[in-house]
């Protein structure tokens, strides 16, 4: 069996965000979180966050366990001597560094190693390229990946290396495992710092009205997302997937461009879920997404999209690697490297290292663009106006939807047979086949209805926050004073998730489906 996660698996189905049970274990967490007296509330929450990971599996207890204890007094040894002697603490992060990443190599890419070398040697042996990468009947471990691994193990690599550079570590035991297992960012992120959440700690969380209603309203727009958008459109990309061959033009369009929407709303909904359910415990937990698909560029795209792994990935490897210090051969170098491991952390596979490939080239054309576009005088003039940025923001969208396909393909040959479909090679341009299928009036709705009002909503919130921020008024004031009143009134969020409520229970699919980035 191949060291994967089956994340269609009915065993995994009983903790997910969306399912009843985690409401249910939800409500109990939060009525006995806020009864109890605060000196018990951090050990009764590690005790539920341990529940809800050991759920899914009981052995990934031990192996969280295992890891918080190593790495809590890998902390306390670090600080300690690194006033006394630096050099013996830079050898205990080398320790703790070579500890984290084998846990994490070996159970996410110790079947892609052997699948490789086996790969490599039917290479010698004449087989076909693509096949021989994919390496169907190469021997596999019986391997089982672990929940939330690339998550937390990131988490546990940012604390020991602050430490190192000078952070204080955590000295109650019970609070360095909460930071760890925290439940709502435990599973897929975001990634915590460490020193946000200690701070958070020591300020002894409270229930503020301004959280609750926050929480409730993230929470139920969570559910929307994943549950009324992610999963309706996986339906029309799933049969997109699975009719590769009989894809016309339009139909390869709209299956690349559904997963890339497909995964936003899923990775987002659930970050809303865990985020609205951090602030019902009195924490705050990072934001992650800030609408991407309004990026003019994919340096800000980056800035937009999965927001704690990319400054992660900028902290602990770009900058680690020389970041962009030394000569610009060296920056775009470190560019690439760093996208191409970002890719392999998301999967243990060929496709994915094609993904953070593309990205790195991606970037790097992307800034050679937007040097050469800055030295061109002729071109000052178009820069500055809207056509510039739009054609950016198109120009983004597109590339992300093109180099999504390898994040979805089940094997690279898939997924270049669908690139190919995507620029008409292969296809007609005739009347869609599996649009016209398995598109019923709840996938009309989903798409044609409720997707664009979503957008809407969300850039005009979005606009206004900015615009809050930065004391402009440029909204109407009508419109202005109802999003204050809005911000401001328990009865309107009420009715908003009342709503939301009756969305998502008229057009929620048949089957329950878990979140695309359980599997990475």
């Amino acid at each position: 069996m191949v060291a994967s996660l089956d994340i269609y698996s009915s065993d995994l189905i009983s903790m997910l965000f969306n399912s009843f049970s985690y409401i249910a274990f939800f409500c109990i967490v939060f009525a006995v979180y806020w009864l109890m007296p605060d000196k018990h509330r951090r050990l009764f929450l590690l005790l539920a966050s341990y529940f809800f990971y050991m759920s899914w599996k009981a052995e990934y207890g031990l192996l969280i366990l295992a890891l918080t204890v190593v790495n809590y007094f890998l902390g306390l040894k670090i600080g300690n001597l690194l006033e006394a002697n630096k050099e013996k603490a830079k050898k205990w992060l080398q320790v703790g560094l070579v500890f984290n990443l084998g846990c994490l190599c070996f159970y996410k890419y110790t079947n892609f190693l052997i699948q490789s070398l086996f790969a490599a040697i039917a290479f010698g042996g004449n087989i076909s390229h693509i096949k021989a990468l994919e390496a169907a009947q190469s021997p596999a471990l019986n391997i089982i990946l672990p929940l939330g691994i690339s998550f937390f193990t990131f988490e546990f690599i940012h604390y020991i290396v602050d430490i190192y550079r000078g952070s204080k570590p955590v000295k109650s035991p019970v609070d360095f495992a909460l930071f760890a297992s925290f439940f709502p960012s435990q599973i897929a992120g975001p990634i915590k710092r460490f020193q946000d959440f200690m701070h958070q700690l020591e300020e002894k969380p409270s229930l503020k009205r301004e959280y609750f209603h926050e929480g409730m309203f993230l929470i139920m727009q969570g559910f929307f997302k994943k549950i009324v958008l992610s999963d309706n459109i996986g339906v029309l990309v799933g049969q997109g997937f699975n009719n590769l061959a009989s894809l016309s033009l339009f139909d390869a369009w709209i299956t690349a461009i559904g997963f890339t929407f497909q995964i936003f709303f899923d990775f987002s909904g659930y970050t809303d879920i865990g985020r609205g359910s951090a602030l019902l415990l009195g924490y705050k937990v990072p934001e992650n997404f800030n609408l991407p698909f309004l990026a003019h560029s994919l340096t800000n795209f980056w800035h937009r999209w999965h927001i704690s792994l990319s400054t992660w990935l900028r902290d602990y490897l770009f900058i680690p690697m020389g970041g962009s210090r030394g000569s610009a051969w060296q920056t775009r170098r470190n560019t690439f490297m760093t996208m191409v491991l970002g890719g392999l952390w998301h999967g243990a596979d060929w496709t994915f290292v094609i993904w953070g490939t593309l990205h790195g080239l991606g970037l790097i054309l992307s800034k050679e663009w937007t040097d050469f576009a800055a030295k061109q005088s002729f071109l000052a003039p178009l820069r500055r106006t809207k056509v510039w940025h739009y054609c950016g923001v198109a120009f983004v969208c597109l590339f992300i939807c093109l180099v999504s396909i390898f994040m979805r393909a089940p094997k690279l040959e898939q997924a270049l047979c669908l690139v190919g479909k995507f620029f008409g090679i292969g296809t007609n341009i005739d009347v869609p086949g599996i649009t016209g299928a398995v598109t019923t009036s709840f996938l009309q709705s989903t798409i044609i209805y409720t997707l664009p009002v979503y957008l809407l909503y969300a850039f005009l919130h979005q606009k206004y926050l900015t615009m809050q921020k930065s004391g402009q008024t440029l909204l109407p004031a009508p419109i202005s004073a109802l999003v204050n009143h809005w911000q401001t009134s328990p009865a309107l969020q009420t009715a908003a998730c009342l709503v939301l409520a009756v969305f998502i229970s008229g057009m929620a699919p048949s089957q329950l489906s878990p979140f695309i980035y359980f599997q990475f």
